[in-house]
């Protein structure tokens, strides 16, 4: 796989989750986070079109 820098949008209801996430300090939802919404969106720009 070739890394190269990706943009990702967020919705604002994906902010707000991540806004809850640190005021939270709860490392479990983070990294859910992470892998549902995040790595997919990264996954999918590394993708060759």
């Amino acid at each position: 796989m070739n890394l190269k820098q990706v943009n990702i949008e967020l919705s604002p209801s994906q902010v707000q989750q991540i806004l809850a996430i640190s005021l939270d300090d709860d490392a479990e939802k983070a990294l859910e986070f992470i892998k549902e919404s995040v790595v997919k969106q990264v996954q999918k720009a590394l993708q060759r079109h």
